[in-house]
């Protein structure tokens, strides 16, 4: 009987955390509940504050001004105030490897949060095959900015980075 009781709790418990859940997803314009690993921060349009505000819509393409890659390294890019940037880079986790960004003037542009790791395709064996990590950024005001990228291990602190890219970034 007291098995029963507390499954019943446990069961309660549950679908109320997973309700919280629903309606916060549904609460953030348009994002999708297929896939936690395809969602990015973006601006939402029409704040009255003028403070910036992430929501998570489904990546798609479509929120970016701008989709760079490695080769945009040493070049300088414009944006408009909030306009959002992906930088699309090579990446394998599973060497312990991942891109960490900083900007000079997070003022300017800043990380808008995680990288999203996406697998590479699946054509053959993919195990221990690079993908790619896709990182977002936000122009937050005029000014000018360096996004700067290394390819490095967290723990190895007081070793240089495998990889440096530096992106200087214009907000008009």
């Amino acid at each position: 009987m007291s098995t029963k009781i507390t499954l019943t709790l446990i069961m309660i418990l549950f679908l109320i955390s997973m309700a919280g859940c629903v309606s916060i997803a549904s609460s953030n314009s348009g994002v999708g509940t297929d896939d936690a690993r395809d969602v990015v921060p973006t601006p939402i349009n029409g704040t009255t504050d003028g403070v910036y505000q992430p929501a998570l819509p489904i990546i798609s393409d479509q929120g970016e001004k701008l989709q760079l890659d490695a080769t945009a390294a040493g070049t300088t890019q414009q944006l408009g105030v909030q306009e959002m940037v992906a930088i699309s880079l090579e990446s394998n986790p599973s060497t312990g490897y991942r891109w960490f960004a900083k900007s000079s003037h997070p003022l300017v542009i800043d990380q808008q949060g995680e990288a999203v790791y996406k697998e590479p395709d699946s054509t053959g064996s993919s195990l221990g095959a690079a993908g790619t990590e896709i990182l977002y950024f936000t122009a937050l005001s005029a000014g000018k900015a360096t996004i700067t990228l290394e390819y490095k291990r967290s723990w190895e602190a007081e070793v240089a980075p495998e990889k440096t890219i530096m992106i200087i970034v214009e907000v008009k």
